[in-house]
């Protein structure tokens, strides 16, 4: 009896050839990036004296020029540090408040049905509505502007969570049950951990928002902060300060959520149907 040739095995790419095509794709997406930019630059310049008002819409050279004064005297560098702290310490109270409160609603039937025509009537609500709120509440402290950062990533970390949770695989939790398992063990080890893809996706979403929100929180008695900076340059008229900070805003909240990217393709990467491209 003949012998069949055995079946030829499909050779996996070589990591050098992993590391060369992720390199390319790194380099092609700089380039785009570059070529993007340089273009919004050319047209923003051309545009100042032919579209718009050179009063009103400084050129990129003037803000360019503004921002490095900024940058030397240290001013720039104290609003941004201000801001980040208080993104900070509001992203991280909002976050663990929504995934507590997300769990709890996307587990519990009751919870659920009870909290979602409240959800859905505070969700249309943005958080520079939530300002005068705020200042009757907490005064014109740092409390009200950490209370707005907090509006601003709550709701979107909880609809994600209880979302996660809420849809968790029914065939996951009878396996675990059929193990052994008690109720808290299948919560801790089956649910939430199924639920991690949908909880990240809802702290990145409003990590963006807590960035939109620190504008906000800062109309509330502030003397320093990016948001600060905008607003107040606005009063003055000093449109390329108001754009050094516009700029700066959009610039910190990039770099912020490419280090966020970079944290979850390297950290989360196990609990994840999907990752993060870097």
């Amino acid at each position: 009896m003949r012998a069949e040739p055995p079946t030829p095995v499909a050779r996996q790419p070589a990591p050098r050839a992993i590391r060369d095509e992720r390199a390319g794709r790194i380099l092609r997406q700089i380039a785009m990036a570059a070529i993007a930019l340089c273009g919004l630059l050319v047209l923003w310049h051309f545009s100042v004296g032919n579209v718009f008002n050179p009063a009103l819409v400084p050129t990129p050279g003037a803000t360019f020029a503004k921002a490095w004064t900024m940058m030397k005297s240290g001013e720039l560098f104290m609003h941004v540090g201000v801001s980040l702290k208080r993104v900070l310490v509001g992203y991280v109270i909002g976050c663990a408040s929504g995934i507590a409160i997300g769990a709890i609603i996307g587990r519990f039937w009751l919870a659920r049905e009870l909290a979602d025509p409240v959800l859905e009537l505070i969700r249309p609500i943005s958080p520079v509505a939530m300002v005068p709120l705020a200042m009757l509440w907490f005064g014109i402290g740092e409390m009200s502007k950490y209370f707005i950062i907090v509006y601003a990533t709550l709701i979107i970390v909880l609809l994600n969570t209880a979302a996660g949770v809420s849809r968790t695989p029914v065939t996951r939790i009878r396996a675990a049950r059929c193990l052994g398992a008690v109720e808290h063990q299948v919560f801790l080890k089956v649910i939430l951990p199924s639920a991690v893809p949908y909880i990240l996706t809802g702290m990145r979403v409003a990590l963006g928002f807590s960035f939109m929100g620190i504008v906000a929180a800062e109309l509330i008695g502030a003397r320093e902060g990016i948001g600060f900076l905008i607003m107040n340059s606005q009063l003055l008229l000093q449109t390329d300060q108001l754009f050094v900070g516009l700029l700066t805003l959009g610039v910190v909240g990039l770099i912020v959520d490419r280090i966020f990217r970079i944290l979850l393709a390297r950290s989360m990467r196990r609990y994840m149907q999907f990752h993060y491209e870097v």
